[in-house]
């Protein structure tokens, strides 16, 4: 790794550390597992027919939904099915379901639901479905997020619903909003260490779903490296990442993960001549116009580094 990527600065602590709508499980994406599940099960054809078709009742539910539709929501169910709202108020019959859903529609017209089924099985001539769904309003934004758990009963008009329950689970976060625990880095940054400058810029991207920020090193008015970065929410991994890119080529990948004093990262980095390093960065928040980078358990294809701290401060306002 070349001396100016690893040497021991604050600008070798930054390129590593810190560094809706429509859709209803499909009939085919959800009777291969059905499938194979009937394998493992040993249930007869009988079995396996019934539980497709609670595939495909599912389906029209929430087709009927989207559409629109309260009418075709209610003729789902049984006449005498329950609808169980997440606040524990019973449905019952054609007439208060029907009643129910057109007036969700009336006060979030253009709702879509997306389900996922992620559990069948038939007993005694039933087929209990669960999963989960999230609906949206007409713009594509979370209004919920809900488990559902049903029971259909096969009658001469196919399979029809005796019972719904839905149970409401958190929203997630958005990317800002999961964000919003770093906006403290936002705002301008230096530190000035021996013969160099450093100069930090975070700010929120233009939609407001990351935070970029620029990394400047000096040294008098010698430009020694510009960085660029940009922090990710990681929806999937409910962690932080981030991604660094330097002027001479050199670039790193962080995970973050969050402690009750501050972050660790665990960071990876690739120089602008091909070799590789890794690095823990702890950063630890002092008060709200300091904070502090420490790197540990440094490695350079599988040479030791010596461990680095160094506190930034805010940059004082502009005099006027």
């Amino acid at each position: 790794m070349s001396y100016r990527f690893w040497k021991n600065s604050f600008a070798a602590a930054l390129v590593l550390g810190l560094a809706s709508s429509t859709v209803v499980v499909a009939q085919d994406a959800v009777a291969k597992p059905v499938e194979a599940t009937a394998v493992a099960k040993q249930v007869s054809p009988e079995q396996l027919a019934l539980e497709t078709d609670a595939v495909k009742a599912t389906k029209q539910l929430t087709d009927a939904f989207n559409a629109g539709n309260s009418d075709a929501v209610a003729t789902v169910f049984l006449p005498d099915g329950e609808l169980i709202d997440d606040s524990g108020t019973v449905y019952l019959g054609h007439t208060e379901i029907k009643a129910l859903v057109k007036a969700f529609q009336e006060a979030y017209p253009g709702a879509k639901t997306e389900a996922q089924v992620e559990s069948v099985r038939s007993v005694a001539g039933l087929v209990l479905v669960d999963g989960t769904r999230v609906i949206t309003d007409k713009d594509g934004k979370g209004l919920s997020v809900l488990r559902f758990a049903t029971i259909w009963k096969k009658t001469d008009a196919g399979l029809k619903l005796a019972s719904l329950r839905d149970v409401s689970e958190p929203l997630p976060p958005t990317p800002h909003e999961a964000l919003e625990g770093l906006a403290w880095i936002i705002g301008e940054w230096i530190n000035e260490s021996g013969d160099t400058k450093v100069s930090l810029n975070y700010r929120w991207d233009d939609n407001g779903n990351f935070i970029v920020g620029d990394i400047h090193i000096t040294s008098g008015d010698q430009v020694l490296m510009k960085s660029f970065q940009r922090i990710a929410w990681d929806a999937s991994q409910g962690k932080f990442r981030s991604w660094t890119f330097d002027s001479d080529g050199g670039f790193g990948e962080g995970v973050w993960n969050a402690t009750p004093n501050g972050l660790v990262m665990q960071n990876s980095a690739v120089g602008p001549d091909g070799l590789r390093g890794t690095a823990t960065v702890k950063l630890v928040s002092d008060s709200k116009d300091r904070f502090t980078v420490e790197g540990i358990h440094r490695m350079s294809e599988g040479v030791e580094a010596p461990d680095y701290s160094y506190t930034v401060v805010r940059k004082p306002p502009a005099a006027k």
